[in-house]
């Protein structure tokens, strides 16, 4: 299944175009796949001229509204689609993270979206040349570089990668979140997620608000930031996450007793403590059998 995120404001918005995002997806999603895709819109509850419950019951989609205050407006954007996302419906592998400009344009891209067997990846109608800011990603000049090359465009996101980095990054843009994590993993490990697909949707609208005020120094944009540079250090956490989730599985039971994992644990303590650790173990399994 496919979930489409995002926040949608009418008032004083003049690209804002629900209807019209909607009618491309009826026209694009056949209906033997209507129940593969689903919509989780989030409102302002200061935006009156929000469409009715009304509007959205005459789609033949699965669509849920959700309407709460306006926090920051665009700079709040990431608290509200990491809500959206516990949300969604718990069979979705694939999140489409767009904005009420965009329309969908090509039949077929529920289907071939599903057909990825890949746990992690990212999707997009271009591939950014990763591999040119490694070594160099955290430099000024690089940086106003590579939180751009995705363009002004949607990605799509396997769900398990939020799942394992937990957020959507620590500002609005989820594009320039996916981008700086893209080069940190390949920077740490020569891995590359990214995926092209021939596109099928386009951007209605204008250009965006750019920088506006912020109490966030965490924020980057294709003009600045982020101003506190621990946001690399935990980037850097999130590529390392990813990178042993790939190499161990994301299967929540414990890890089997293989001699990586015995040899990990000889050396997580000194050789000394070796016997009152194994003298501990058998009598805690000794009191989970009686």
């Amino acid at each position: 299944m496919i979930s489409v995120l995002f926040c949608s404001r009418v008032k004083d918005n003049p690209d804002s175009n629900v209807k019209r995002l909607l009618d491309s997806a009826v026209a694009c999603v056949a209906p033997e796949d209507r129940d593969k895709i689903e919509f989780l819109i989030k409102y302002d509850e200061d935006d009156d001229q929000r469409p009715p419950d009304s509007f959205f019951e005459t789609y033949p989609l699965s669509i849920r509204t959700f309407v709460w205050s306006r926090g920051e407006g665009r700079h709040y954007l990431h608290h509200a689609q990491e809500y959206l996302f516990t949300q969604r419906d718990p069979r979705s592998r694939f999140l489409i993270m767009t904005a009420d400009d965009f329309r969908f344009t090509r039949p077929g891209f529920v289907s071939e979206i599903m057909n990825i067997k890949d746990e992690f990846c990212i999707l997009g109608l271009n591939r950014p040349p990763i591999e040119a800011w490694a070594g160099r990603y955290e430099k000024d000049e690089a940086i106003r570089q590579w939180v751009v090359s995705f363009g002004g465009l949607s990605p799509v996101i396997s769900t398990r990668l939020i799942e394992v980095c937990q957020n959507f990054g620590w500002q609005s843009n989820v594009d320039s979140w996916l981008m700086g994590l893209s080069v940190v993993l390949y920077d740490m490990y020569a891995i590359v997620i990214w995926r092209a697909m021939e596109r099928f949707y386009e951007r209605g609208g204008g250009p965006g608000l750019g920088d506006t005020p912020t109490y966030n120094n965490m924020e980057l944009t294709g003009m600045h930031g982020p101003d506190n540079r621990y946001w690399f250090e935990l980037i850097r956490r999130q590529a390392r996450n990813l990178y042993l989730n790939m190499q161990h599985g994301t299967d929540l039971r414990p890890l089997g007793w293989g001699p990586r994992r015995l040899w990990r644990k000889l050396r997580s303590q000194p050789l000394e403590n070796l016997p009152d650790r194994l003298w501990r173990r058998v009598l805690r399994d000794f009191r989970f059998a009686s």
